[in-house]
C-alpha cells in the first residue's frame, strides 16, 4: 500500500460517512442514532447487520462480519483493500493524489462482438438524422422523445436491408458473426424501418435491440426484438440497468415497468430509476440483478390482467428473496407513456406514488384467484395472505392485516405467529459495546488482548519484547513488528498510519477485526496487561510441560525419562508459582 500516502488515508477515513457509502449498496434503517440492515455477506432474513455511527463500524450479529467503510467496500465489490480505499475516494470526491496501479484487463471474448453492434448502433444513429429516417425522427419527436434521450439512449433508425447490408459489408465484418449475434438472417438484416433502441448487459455492453414500428399495420409486429443468441440472453438483462443503478441509489427506489417506452415514458418526465425486464415476467437472474441495487423496488406493471399477474409473479418472488415492494396500485388500462402523454410530468410523478403495500395488492388480486364460497379455496386464501403478512410485516401491521384475514376468511392466526422479542433489543449499544474485563481462556486470546495493549502504549510493547519476547500467533508477531517499528519513530499508533504499512492482506484484516472489536478496551489498563502476560506465561509453560509429556511416553531409555522427569518438575513447580501469583 505504499502509493496510499498516511495523510491521504486518514482524510478519506474522516470524510467518508460509513451511512452514506453502505446505503449506497443496501438499505439501512434507522434505530435511533445507529442503524441496521439485512447482512449482504450471508442468507440474513432479519436484520442482523449493526452500523455505529458514533464507532463508523459495521458489525454483523450472525456471521461475524464486521469492520470499517474500507473493508465494506473491499468486500462487497471483491477488490483489494487499496482499490476499496481508491474506491471509497471516488465516491465522496476525494482526489488521491496517486493513481491506483493499473491491472491487466482480463479479455473479453465477446469483445468483438461489442464492437460489432457498437458501430451499427452509431450508424442507426446517423440514419435517424438522415433523409431517409426523417419519418422515424417525426414519430419519436410527436412521442415527446428529446434531444438528450435520443443521444443517451441511443435510438437510431433501422433503414432497408440493403442499405444495413451495404454498410455492414463496407465495414467488412465477418457474415458469421452478423448472424451469430442476430443482425442478419438469412442474407437479411433483421431490423429493417424500425426506430431501433439499443440494449445493454448490466456492465453497459449492447447486446440486442428492442425495435418498433412506425405505422399502424395489424399485420406486421408492433416490436421486434432481438432473438436469443451468443450474447442476448432475454431472460438474463434488464433495460436500463447500467444507467439506473446510481440513480436508484440516490432517489432510494427503482421503478420496475414493462417495457423499453415505458422507461422512456420515466425519462420523459425526469425520473431516471426506471428499469424494464423486457417483457412481464422476471426470471430469478433479473430478480437477483436488481435484489443487487439494494434499495426498495416499485413495480410499475400495467393494469391489464397480463400486467397484473406479471406483478403477481414479481410479488412472490421478492417476499421469497426478502425484498422491499411496493406496488403502484393502477386501476386504468393505461401504461406510462399514455398517463405521461395525458398528463405531463406531473401525472406521471403522481401516478408512480400512488402506491401500497404487496399484501393490500394480494388481498385484491386474490380475490379473482380463489372463489370465497368454497371452503378450500377460502382456506388457501387465507393461507397465502398469512405467509405474505408473516414474512413481510412489521408487528402493528399484522395486527391489522390479520383482523381483516379474519374478517374476510374467518380464519384466525393470531396466535400462529411465533412470539417476537424487538429487532432493536439485540442491537442495544449497552450490550453490544461492553468491554471485557478480563483476559479471555487460551493463549490466542491472551496474546490479541496483549496486542490490543501493544496498540495503546508504547510501554506494553517494550515491556511485551522483554518479558515474552515473541508471540506464538504468526499474525500477531507478524503485526507486532510492524508496531515495534512505529514506536521506533513516535510514541503512539493510529489505525490509519500502521494500515498505510502494512502490505499482507490477512495481517491487514487480522489489524481491522481487532481495532474494530466492540469489546476491546480502548484506553492502556497496567493492572490488565500484567494478569495477560502472567496468563501468557502460565501458558508458554503449560506447553513446555505437555512436551516433556510427550518426550517422555516415546522414550524407552530410563535415564533420560528421569532427567525429563526432573525438568518437569521444575516446570511445575514454575507453573504453581506463576498461578498462585496469578490468584
Amino acid at each position: 500500500m505504499s502509493w496510499i500516502k498516511e495523510e491521504e488515508l486518514k482524510a478519506i477515513r474522516a470524510r467518508a460517512d460509513i451511512v452514506d457509502i453502505l446505503s449506497r449498496y443496501i438499505t439501512l434503517n434507522k434505530q435511533g442514532k445507529n442503524y441496521t440492515a439485512l447482512c449482504p455477506f450471508h442468507d440474513d432474513h432479519d436484520p442482523s447487520l449493526f452500523i455505529s455511527t458514533d464507532k463508523q463500524i459495521y458489525k454483523c450479529f450472525v456471521c461475524g462480519a464486521g469492520g470499517d467503510v474500507f473493508t465494506f467496500v473491499q468486500h462487497m465489490e471483491q477488490i483489494s483493500f487499496p482499490e476499496a480505499v481508491a474506491k471509497v475516494a471516488d465516491l465522496i470526491g476525494f482526489p488521491l493524489s496517486v493513481a491506483l496501479p493499473s491491472k491487466t484487463k482480463k479479455a473479453d471474448p465477446n469483445e468483438k462482438y461489442y464492437d460489432i453492434l457498437q458501430t451499427y448502433i452509431e450508424f442507426m444513429q446517423y440514419e435517424l438524422n438522415s433523409e431517409e429516417g426523417a419519418i422515424a425522427y417525426q414519430y419519436l419527436k410527436r412521442r415527446k422523445v428529446n434531444e438528450d434521450i435520443l443521444k443517451r439512449f441511443e435510438i437510431g433508425y433501422a433503414p432497408s436491408s440493403a442499405q444495413s447490408l451495404r454498410f455492414l459489408e463496407a465495414k467488412r465484418f465477418a457474415m458469421d458473426d452478423l448472424e451469430d449475434i442476430g443482425l442478419v438472417s438469412d442474407h437479411y438484416a433483421t431490423f429493417q424501418d424500425r426506430f431501433v433502441i439499443p440494449i445493454h448487459d448490466a456492465h453497459g455492453h449492447p447486446v440486442g435491440f428492442t425495435a418498433r414500428r412506425l405505422n399502424d399495420e395489424d399485420n406486421v409486429a408492433k416490436y421486434i426484438n432481438s432473438s436469443q443468441n451468443k450474447i442476448y440472453e432475454k431472460g438474463k438483462l434488464v433495460f436500463n440497468y447500467h444507467r439506473a443503478g446510481r440513480f436508484a441509489r440516490k432517489s432510494k427506489r427503482v421503478i420496475l415497468v414493462e417495457g423499453a417506452m415505458d422507461v422512456l415514458a420515466f425519462e420523459k418526465a425526469d425520473i431516471h430509476e426506471s428499469i424494464a425486464c423486457l417483457g412481464t415476467a422476471c426470471t430469478d437472474f433479473q430478480c437477483n440483478l436488481i435484489k443487487q441495487l439494494h434499495v426498495p423496488v416499485t413495480v410499475c406493471y400495467d393494469g391489464d390482467r397480463a400486467g397484473q399477474n406479471a406483478t403477481y409473479k414479481f410479488v412472490k418472488m421478492a417476499i421469497k428473496e426478502h425484498m422491499d415492494v411496493m406496488i403502484v396500485k393502477n386501476t386504468t388500462s393505461k401504461d406510462p407513456d399514455e398517463i405521461f402523454d395525458q398528463g405531463g410530468k406531473e401525472e406521471l410523478e403522481a401516478f408512480v406514488n400512488r402506491t401500497i403495500s404487496p399484501v393490500d395488492f394480494l388481498f385484491d388480486y386474490l380475490l379473482f384467484q380463489y372463489n370465497l364460497e368454497n371452503y378450500e379455496d377460502k382456506k388457501a386464501y387465507a393461507q397465502e395472505l398469512f405467509e405474505a403478512v408473516n414474512l413481510t410485516c412489521s408487528e402493528f401491521e399484522k395486527a391489522a392485516y390479520l383482523t381483516r384475514i379474519k374478517k374476510d376468511t374467518g380464519f384466525d392466526f393470531t396466535h400462529v405467529l411465533p412470539s417476537v422479542q424487538p429487532t432493536i433489543s439485540k442491537h442495544k449499544s449497552s450490550v453490544y459495546f461492553k468491554p471485557i474485563v478480563r483476559p479471555l481462556d487460551g493463549r490466542l486470546h491472551a496474546e490479541q488482548d496483549a496486542l490490543n495493549m501493544i496498540l495503546l502504549s508504547k510501554d506494553a510493547s517494550n515491556t511485551f519484547k522483554s518479558e515474552i519476547g515473541f508471540f506464538k500467533d504468526e499474525r500477531c508477531q507478524q503485526l507486532s513488528l510492524y508496531c515495534y517499528d512505529i514506536y521506533r519513530q513516535q510514541d503512539h499508533i493510529d489505525l490509519d498510519s500502521l494500515l498505510a504499512r502494512i502490505n499482507e492482506e490477512d495481517i491487514r484484516m487480522y489489524l481491522l477485526n481487532l481495532w474494530n472489536d466492540p469489546h476491546r478496551l480502548m484506553t492502556y489498563d497496567d493492572t490488565y496487561f500484567q494478569d495477560i502476560l502472567q496468563k501468557i506465561k502460565e501458558c508458554t509453560v503449560q506447553e513446555q510441560i505437555d512436551q516433556i509429556n510427550q518426550e517422555i511416553e516415546k522414550i524407552a531409555d530410563p535415564i533420560e525419562k528421569a532427567r525429563l522427569a526432573t525438568s518437569k518438575i521444575q516446570l511445575i513447580k514454575k507453573r504453581n508459582v506463576l498461578q498462585k501469583k496469578g490468584g
